[in-house]
């Protein structure tokens, strides 16, 4: 039974076909709709290859965008931290002077039991005694063996 039903489903498919010259809903098809004009495959191409680089063109866009503003971030952060630095910088250096003048202030009182130096206060320390060094005729003295920079090492 159910194969009977199969070839009766296939015979009103076969009826229900469009005939060559129709397309959906009916409507007539151009018979060489297969070959389109040079003109519109070339627009075509060209829409395809332009779509291309605008996506290109906007991702670049977007890449550069979001490197500026990171890049100000960081610019502005650093910035941030240099002030900071400035400001301990100025506070260190008036701290730094405070103290010298108190402790200045401080000397100059009779209380602090500190004196002048004078000559018979003065203690004298023995040299220390050198012993020689044996120098051998074949070495020579680093200044000629190295050359002489002209600029300092630091640059």
């Amino acid at each position: 039974m159910g194969r009977q039903q199969l070839p009766n489903l296939n015979e009103q498919l076969n009826g229900n076909q469009k005939s060559p010259g129709e397309g959906f809903l009916g409507l007539p098809t151009m018979p060489n709709s297969g070959a389109l004009p040079l003109w519109l495959l070339r627009l075509y191409t060209f829409h395809r290859y332009s779509s291309v680089v605008a996506f290109l063109l906007v991702a670049s866009t977007l890449a550069v965008y979001a490197w500026t503003v990171y890049s100000q971030e960081l610019w502005g952060q650093s910035y941030r931290r240099l002030q900071s630095l400035q400001r301990h910088e100025r506070l260190l250096t008036t701290t730094n002077a405070t103290l010298k003048n108190k402790m200045a202030n401080e000397a100059e009182q009779p209380t602090a039991g500190l004196v002048s130096p004078t000559p018979e206060r003065m203690i004298f320390l023995p040299p220390a005694s050198q012993s020689p060094k044996p120098a051998s005729p074949n070495t020579t003295p680093n200044s000629e063996t190295q050359p002489q920079t002209l600029s300092p090492l630091g640059y």
